[in-house]
């Protein structure tokens, strides 16, 4: 019991103190890496996540080696990238490279990896860079091969479809899979509140957490690690049904707060252990009921593990991949695909976002898919906002401005005050409502009168995804940017049209 509490002790000051990014999964910080930082990753969080994770399964914390070995490994790629002064987009593949590299060498299947790389880490399937990252996965399972010889990464049983009838069952088994799935994210959800609620400090959440871990372990040890021993146990059929469901809820109850209390380590695996569990118990009730219509328990656990990190991560493709890979029975493929799409329409429709998301979610970064929002969160305003723009005077009479409109070329004036901030805008619009209403009253009219007083503006260093949430819904055509520091000082000026055109002529350069 108090391996994982001393382990916790030393991983919290270490973390909090040199690479605060180290703490958790992995998977969410590179994802984050992709989508804010063009695919820049810190040099040193290589060695720092390496000596985080080994600690924190040196120590019996239950969590996955994958997602740090998905960190390091885009860390590297990253890294390497960064010293070859490459354009985002490349950073962003060689990040992706080291991450497919990753997985294919953790599991020895070099398809998951590729797929884990393009469905979760690039979040959207790149076809353009797949050659790339495939050559990655595969060197990567060549040189594991060479030192560690090809072998499965889970002892696999032999899976047989013993009647379509089962079909539904799979289907079933999918279902149940995705609800433990949004469970299971919930409840990391919640530990982490409970742990910002009770204001306890970072660097001592992982000794808190090795307290529940090491008190769950003295009754099942099973808990402590990544959790291989209890799933080798379901897929070759020693574990009795009581003792799976008891596995199950430990693991759990582990990893929620494991992960929630900020140890280092992945969420892939504990799914898979969990989703073994989970077909392991369904599969031993249906063989309690019906033995000569169904497969033996294993086989539903086999099944089980795709169904969970379907569910967990909503990437089906790389699920279905991870197990096809390690028994290469092309029979399994209509289960898992019935299982994994199941567990996926569940989290779907009653959650939404995959564990990675959430995780992402709750530190306030934004997930989009799609290849064109990455693209204008690349594209700074600074870049193509005017300075050239006019300011009238808040003071200034409506005929006077009038006058000033007929000659201009701009939709929109800024209206400052004496001190030359910003106090509104004055549209086109804005002035023919007024001449309409005021005719020849318009020469005791202000412009601070019509102004529009609540304006929406940004800043130089926001990029264009944020220029177009502003602008979708709004009849504006103009915004004033601002500098960061004084909200009230306008340095230029961001069209909508100029927004529209720098959006289509990158999409043609990058060739979407």
């Amino acid at each position: 019991m108090l391996i994982p509490i001393v382990g916790g002790l030393v991983l919290g000051p270490i973390v909090e103190s040199l690479a605060p990014e180290t703490r958790g999964a992995g998977v969410p910080e590179v994802i984050e890496a992709v989508v804010v930082r063009e695919g820049n990753i810190r040099h040193r969080t290589t060695l720092l996540k390496m000596f985080s994770t080994l600690l924190s399964l040196g120590c019996g914390a239950s969590v996955g080696r994958e997602g740090p070995v998905v960190h390091i490994g885009s860390s590297v790629g990253s890294s390497l990238a960064q010293l070859l002064r490459m354009s985002p987009e490349w950073k962003r593949v060689f990040l992706a490279c080291g991450a497919s590299a990753g997985i294919a060498a953790t599991f020895n299947a070099p398809m998951a990896g590729m797929l884990f790389a393009a469905e979760i880490i690039l979040v959207d399937f790149q076809v353009n860079y797949l050659s790339q990252i495939a050559v990655s996965a595969v060197t990567a399972t060549v040189v594991s091969h060479h030192f560690l010889g090809s072998f499965p990464a889970f002892n696999v049983p032999q899976f047989q479809l013993v009647s379509y009838w089962e079909i539904p069952l799979y289907l079933a088994l999918g279902l149940l899979a995705g609800v433990l799935s949004i469970l299971f994210i919930r409840t990391i959800s919640k530990v982490e509140d409970l742990f910002d609620a009770a204001t306890i400090p970072r660097w001592l959440r992982p000794a808190v957490g090795g307290v529940v871990v090491g008190g769950i372990a003295l009754f099942c040890p099973h808990v402590l690690g990544v959790g291989y021993l209890a799933m080798n146990g379901v897929l070759d059929g020693q574990l009795l049904p009581v003792l799976m469901v008891t596995i199950l809820l430990a693991k759990f109850i582990a990893t929620s707060c494991s992960v929630g209390a900020g140890f280092s380590g992945g969420i892939f695996a504990p799914s898979l252990v969990m989703g073994g569990l989970l077909g392991g118990v369904f599969g031993s009730l249906l063989h309690t009921f019906a033995p000569e219509s169904v497969a033996s328990f294993p086989v539903y656990g086999l099944v089980g593990m795709a169904a969970m990190v379907s569910g967990t991560t909503l990437a089906p493709i790389t699920a279905i991949f991870t197990i096809f890979e390690l028994t290469y029975n092309f029979e399994i493929i209509l289960p898992l695909m019935t299982s994994c799409i199941a567990s996926l329409v569940v989290v779907q429709t009653f959650y939404g976002l995959s564990i990675y998301e959430t995780r992402l979610v709750r530190k306030g970064v934004k997930i989009v898919r799609g290849r064109d929002v990455t693209l204008l969160r690349s594209l700074q305003v600074v870049d193509y906002m005017e300075t050239d723009f006019e300011k009238i005077c808040e003071g200034l009479s409506l005929g006077k401005l009038v006058e000033m409109a007929q000659e201009s070329h701009y939709p929109h004036f800024v209206v400052v005050n004496r001190y030359d901030k910003m106090v509104g805008m004055v549209s086109m619009r804005d002035l023919k409502a007024c001449l309409s209403e005021m005719g020849e009253l318009c020469e005791l009219v202000l412009a601070s009168e019509i102004m529009t007083r609540n304006v929406l503006t940004i800043t130089p260093e926001q990029n264009l995804e944020t220029a177009f949430e502003i602008f979708e819904g709004k009849h504006i055509s103009t915004l004033p940017v601002v500098d960061v520091n004084d909200p009230q000082q306008v340095v230029g000026i961001l069209k909508k049209s100029t927004l529209i055109q720098a959006y289509n002529q990158n999409i043609l350069k990058i060739g979407v």
